[in-house]
């Protein structure tokens, strides 16, 4: 095959012409003068560009990484988000006691027994610790917090008086007015249904007073659906192969206050081995007031028990 002598011509001629051109600046006659280099293209006498070394900054400054809001939660690194990639945390954010992050990037977390909470639109404060803590141990027990619900369910306000429930999202119930313990040494209150969770107690606002007493709570409960078997006795339900009169010989005495309240109010039946309440019946506590599911308390281990076993219902078959 022969090669094309096209391209090696076409090279010889670019050669030649280079040869024989006049250098700028030459004294030779036809020279053209030499042009200055344009600005900041790197050659000889030239000066680079205001601003050249910035990728859009104003006034040429570079932009830095602090200046980046990756998490779009309104708040750079410069301004003192201290975890640009998680939004829940930043300068302003609510801080919550003992769970080893620092929220709101003061450079620590809450204190642990500092225990307040924040009114909002209202400066001051209430620090839960100084309200409730009757015997000045620094923490807050169930009794305390109990105390305090049996009062008003809010740390501010005028609210009703309430009833405490032990894991009460874990039980499937929680009211929309009350406040809130969390293990981890926060309290709060809540507006919201299931805001707690399994780790701590809440304060739940019962139904406003009716004066009504133990027999007349115990309709208006509709405890009487299931118990009620005729005047002064009341019918309880015994397990599947339970011995019913072992079983109801000392049903009252085997029975505390406060947990025939968390019966009454919430229809907690027990709790699982995980610790975790768990619901058998309706709950009351949006029906009665706290003064009466204590009447109501009173009232019942007044009546004799008396006992059946129930059927405990097989489950349904799969569906195919």
């Amino acid at each position: 095959m022969t090669r094309s002598p096209g391209p090696t011509l076409f090279a010889m001629a670019l050669a030649g012409f280079a040869a024989f051109a006049a250098a700028c600046g030459d004294d030779n006659d036809g020279a053209p003068p030499c042009a200055d280099p344009p600005a900041g293209d790197g050659g000889s006498g030239g000066e680079p560009p205001a601003g050249d070394g910035g990728s859009g900054g104003a006034g040429g400054q570079p932009v830095d990484d602090e200046d980046s809001d990756h998490d779009r939660d309104g708040f750079t690194s410069r301004a003192g988000d201290c975890d640009d990639f998680n939004n829940t945390i930043h300068p302003g954010a609510e801080e919550r006691s003992l769970d080893t992050i620092d929220s709101d990037c003061d450079g620590a977390d809450a204190p642990a027994k500092k225990l307040v909470w924040d009114g909002g639109a209202d400066p001051d404060q209430v620090d839960a610790i100084a309200l409730m803590d009757a015997d000045g141990d620094g923490e807050i027990s169930l009794d305390e917090f109990s105390a305090q619900c049996a009062e008003s369910a809010m740390l501010m306000g005028t609210a009703r008086p309430g009833v405490v429930q032990v894991h009460a999202a874990c039980a499937g119930t929680n009211s929309c007015r009350g406040m809130v313990y969390q293990v981890w040494n926060e309290i709060y209150e809540h507006a919201c249904r299931a805001v707690n969770d399994c780790a701590g107690w809440s304060c739940v606002e019962a139904a406003e007073d009716q004066d009504r007493d133990g027999l007349a709570a115990f309709e208006a409960g509709t405890c009487n659906h299931c118990h009620a078997v005729s005047e002064g006795s009341f019918m309880v339900q015994v397990p599947p192969g339970e011995d019913v009169s072992a079983f109801i010989a000392d049903f009252w005495d085997r029975r505390s206050d406060p947990y025939l309240q968390a019966i009454i109010a919430f229809g907690i039946g027990g709790v699982t081995a995980e610790g975790h309440a768990y619901s058998n019946m309706p709950g009351s506590y949006h029906l009665l007031s706290r003064a009466e599911i204590d009447r109501l308390i009173a009232y019942l281990r007044t009546l004799t028990p008396e006992g059946e076993n129930f059927e405990q219902l097989p489950s349904p078959d799969p569906i195919d």
